[in-house]
């Protein structure tokens, strides 16, 4: 176990925001506390949303151009909602996997190569992290700005909200409108953090596995470098046998923890990958082809820009995780095992080696709900999907005006 602390720009953010929606690991009273606050509003927010956002669709049913805007807002927030209500049911496995990765994964005791590839991992988390918090921020920040623009010039009594309420109470006018706009963006903050947290951590961690795997690929391969120099084989094939047990053991805690993951993460990914299509294809309907203003439709031109980004990089994680964990096999198949002496030791050698091997040839994987693997080639379907849901809306609303 590693007990060292580390910290870098993604792994600060991803803590800040557990920390935020209220799934961080507590290690006192009062982080409990506060915990439970932060969980209590997480909960409050998307309540909050889905209330405003059901209610609106019931009171403008027949204007598509406004439902479509109402329906994209609705899928957004029920999206992080049914994944933080996942991790939260799950809290204990989930916090099995932070414990895990804080003492395995995020320490700076890595050595030599390691360190080089640990560096790598690192720029490209830190990289991920950066990009997701602007495309995000930027598409909540036009939410705010969107009443903002079309207000400036009018009287108080036709100033408009972010989102449409139906109350019965001059919303328009001071101080309902300050208080209610302020209440609003503050969920709106919530939920978008809500919505980044727990794939912005799945992410991270990915590829950190990832490099997890390719570190243990660099050691398996160099066991046997120097096997030409040895003047005693029999001692350097006991050497060999120590160094690849524990190589086996790291092995087995990365196959034990991939499975974790999975557990906890199946059904969100799941809810991700069915949502996701019909998510970006209204998004593009609102940028190309509804009437809108045009900080409207800024809005989802960044959430668009920011959902392919997720997906592409998310899938990317995915299919490294596949590849890298099948490489595993090939790393120690390629070895100069089988010219050591036919020892007790060289025996045990070639039976872990080839238990290793089998193990290997079943790669660690992420899937959604167990119904088929998350990889690259799942963005490219998700994509075609949504190009075939964008071209289907579009000769309907065509045929529509033309009636």
């Amino acid at each position: 176990m590693q007990t060292a602390v580390y910290s870098d720009i993604s792994i600060r953010a991803s803590r800040f925001l557990l920390k935020l929606t209220g799934i961080s690991l507590v290690t006192n009273n009062a982080e409990e506390r506060l915990k439970r606050v932060a969980m209590a509003y997480t909960i409050g927010s998307h309540v909050f949303a889905l209330y405003l956002n059901v209610s609106d669709i019931y009171h403008s049913w027949g204007d598509f151009n406004h439902c479509a805007f109402v329906i994209s807002s609705l899928l957004s927030v029920s999206l992080p909602f049914f994944k933080i209500m996942v991790l939260y049911i799950l809290r204990t496995e989930y916090e099995e996997i932070i414990v895990y990765v804080e003492q395995n994964f995020w320490h700076p005791k890595y050595k030599d190569n390691d360190r080089m590839l640990f560096t790598e991992c690192r720029k490209l988390c830190n990289l991920w992290v950066v990009a997701a918090f602007t495309m995000i921020q930027t598409s909540l920040s036009f939410y705010s700005v969107t009443p903002l623009y079309i207000n400036y010039g009018k009287n108080k009594s036709e100033r408009i909200l972010p989102f449409q309420m139906w109350l019965d109470v001059p919303m328009s006018m001071t101080p309902y409108y300050e208080i209610l706009f302020t209440i609003q963006v503050l969920a709106l903050e919530q939920i978008g953090m809500t919505y980044l947290s727990s794939d912005n951590y799945l992410c991270i961690v990915n590829v950190h596995v990832m490099y997890q795997f390719r570190m243990l690929q660099y050691r398996i391969s160099n066991l046997w470098k120097a096997i030409d120099e040895q003047k005693d084989k029999i001692d350097y094939t006991e050497k060999c046998y120590t160094a690849l047990k524990e190589c086996i053991r790291r092995h087995q805690s990365l196959i034990k923890f991939c499975d974790k993951l999975e557990n906890v993460y199946t059904l969100p990914i799941l809810a991700h990958v069915v949502i996701f299509s019909l998510l970006m294809c209204i998004d593009a309907y609102e940028i190309f082809l509804a009437d809108v203003p045009t900080t409207t439709r800024l809005i989802f031109v960044f959430t668009v820009i920011g959902s392919f980004m997720h997906i592409v990089f998310f899938t990317y994680s995915c299919h490294g995780l596949i590849e890298e964990s099948t490489k595993v096999c090939f790393a120690t198949y390629s070895g100069w095992w089988t010219t050591l002496p036919m020892t007790e030791a060289g025996k045990m050698i070639r039976k872990d080696v080839n238990i290793m091997m089998m193990k290997s040839i079943r790669p660690c994987c992420l899937s959604a709900g167990g119904f088929f693997p998350v990889s690259l080639e799942t963005s490219t379907a998700l994509l075609s999907s949504t190009f075939s849901y964008f071209t289907l809306i579009r000769e309907s609303s065509t045929k529509s005006e033309g009636n």
